[in-house]
This record gives structure tokens, C-alpha cells and sequence, in this order.
């Protein structure tokens, strides 16, 4: 039986280094299977990816993203890729060597399933409040840093949905919308590791918090599946919890991240509460810093979930 011919798309923007530890384990398969291509997507400056790659081209393609965020930018590799499984990667995932494989095999044994979830693995440890695990080693989440779609669902859901423009809850999106087609398959063995991030500064949570707001706008506050008084609860868990094992842990770097976390939580329990008033609300609480908080808060205002979602040319 003939293996699924499969697109790796990996977005990417001024993470070379990174780039080429996940590439490294994807190249030798690729090579000994002609229907497999890998395509990057670089926000960034494509042309200097493509001279640092120099040696692997005709094996890794190298695109121009449009510069708009993640989830354009890997509509824009998907777009310029062949295959009809899409693999979505990130650039700093370290995949398994047989990861292209396990998809291959799981598309060909489930032909009714239009997306397959795949397991990842934290690397590394925390050190203070702005560290954050990506793992997901029991399934449910549909991360977009390891996933499979295939193209014709993705094409009929149109992708990701390019007015998520951070990188954040862009792919719960995808998974929602997802899961109204089809049937979402685990696969453990279709492994990558994913090292321990650092995410610092109020602009962080604010990007998460607004892109969350624009998902429960699109999707009814009901996508939520919390109430507001989740959230004042999820603040008081967090700051005693979380603040506490920390504390006792010895990991207690940026401790203003904490206060960041529980503040944003009582807010979203005010907006959730009163959500109604979410759009003024929004831009109160989240004034823009960057043409992305500027998309959100525009989509907030004048795109609500009965008109079409605009999309960003490839």
C-alpha cells in the first residue's frame, strides 16, 4: 500500500539555531521518502534562512511569511506545500526520528480521522513563575506545535483562522472548529520534546489573555465552559497553590509573573461576568502595544462570529 504523501510545514522567525535541531531529525526520513517535503515558513528574513540551509535545499523548502503572526504564517507554508497530510511542527520542537512515520501509518489505519494529535514531552525544569511546561502526554489539547491535518479538512475549515496574530489559543481554535468534522486521534508515538519556555513581562499575559477574549467573541462566552467565578477561584488557587509548592520548591524567580497570572484571572472573571461589555472592557483593560493588539481589538469590534473571518494572502 502506498504511504501517504505528507507536507512537514514548520513556521519560523529569527530562530535558526532552533530551526536546524528540529529539521536535523526530520531531514534523514525525508530523504529516503519522496513523498515527504518539508516546508518553512519564515517571518522573518526567508532569504538568510535559505542561505543558512544552503546545504539542505531540495529537501527543506523555504518560504516568505506574511509577517502577520503563527497561525498566518503556517497557513502560508501549507499553502505553498504539497501533500496531503500536513504535519504542523514547531521550530523548536525536537521531534522522534520516526515521527513522519507514526502519522503516515496513522492516517493509513484510520481513514475516517481528519486530524491526529500528537505527544509531547517537557525538557527541562522550572526555575521561577515565568516558566511554563509544554507537554501533552495524554491528549486533548491539539497543540499546533505537533499535529497532522489533513488537507482536504484543512482546506474546507479554511485553516487557521489568521486573526489570532500571537501565539495563543490560535490552535484551540483549530480544535474546536476541528472536532465538528472528525474525530481526533492520539498518537503517542508521534513524540516530540519541547523545552521548558520563559514567558516574562505583563505584555505576555496581556497578548494571551486578549487572544482568549477574541476566541470566547468568535466562539460565544459558553466556548468558555467556566463561568466568571471560575476564574476569581482560579486566581485565589493559583497565588496560594502555585505561589506556595514554588515557594517550597525554591523556585521562586520573577515572582511578578505570579501577580501578573492571578491579576489577569480576576479580570477575565469581571469580563465574563459582565460580558456584554467585553468589547470596551477589553480595550480598557488591554490597550494595544503592537499592530497585533491593534488586529485583536478591531476584530473584537467589527467582526463578530456571523461575518466571514477575513484571511491574509499567501
Amino acid at each position: 500500500m502506498a504511504l501517504t504523501s505528507v507536507a512537514v510545514v514548520i513556521p519560523t522567525r529569527n530562530r535558526i539555531d532552533s530551526l536546524q535541531r528540529c529539521l536535523n531529525r526530520l531531514i534523514p526520513y525525508v530523504h529516503t521518502h519522496p513523498e515527504c517535503t518539508i516546508t518553512v515558513s519564515d517571518d522573518g528574513n526567508a532569504e538568510q534562512t535559505r542561505e543558512k540551509l544552503a546545504g539542505d535545499l531540495g529537501i527543506v523548502n523555504v518560504v516568505q511569511g506574511p509577517r502577520l503572526g503563527p497561525a498566518a504564517n503556517r497557513n502560508c507554508g501549507a499553502a505553498h506545500s504539497t501533500g496531503d497530510l500536513l504535519i504542523f511542527l514547531d521550530d523548536d520542537c525536537i521531534p522522534e526520528g520516526n515521527l513522519i512515520a507514526a502519522y503516515q501509518q496513522a492516517a493509513a489505519a484510520n481513514p475516517d480521522a481528519g486530524v491526529f494529535e500528537g505527544r509531547i514531552s517537557s525538557l527541562g525544569s522550572v526555575s521561577g513563575f515565568a516558566d511554563m511546561v509544554v507537554e501533552n502526554e495524554t491528549g486533548g489539547y491539539l497543540w499546533s506545535c505537533n499535529i497532522a491535518i489533513r488537507r482536504s479538512l484543512f482546506e474546507k475549515i479554511d485553516g487557521f483562522d489568521e486573526r489570532f496574530p500571537f501565539a495563543a489559543v490560535e490552535d484551540v481554535d483549530l480544535h474546536l472548529r476541528s472536532k465538528k468534522e472528525t474525530s481526533v486521534p492520539f498518537l503517542p508515538e508521534a513524540r516530540v520534546w519541547h523545552d521548558v519556555e520563559s514567558r516574562q513581562g505583563w505584555r505576555i499575559v496581556k497578548h494571551h489573555t486578549l487572544s482568549l477574549l477574541l476566541f470566547l467573541h468568535i466562539h460565544g462566552p459558553q466556548a468558555a465552559k467556566r463561568k466568571g467565578s471560575y476564574f476569581a477561584r482560579m486566581a485565589v488557587r493559583t497565588f496560594l497553590f502555585r505561589g506556595l509548592s514554588y515557594l517550597r520548591a525554591g523556585t521562586v524567580k520573577n515572582p511578578q509573573q505570579l501577580f501578573y497570572q492571578c491579576f489577569v484571572n480576576l479580570q477575565l472573571a469581571l469580563i465574563l461576568s459582565l460580558w456584554r461589555f467585553h468589547v470596551p472592557l477589553a480595550k480598557r483593560f488591554y490597550p494595544a502595544c503592537c499592530p497585533g493588539c491593534e488586529r485583536i481589538h478591531a476584530s473584537l469590534a467589527t467582526h463578530p462570529p456571523s461575518e466571514p473571518r477575513p484571511r491574509a494572502s499567501a
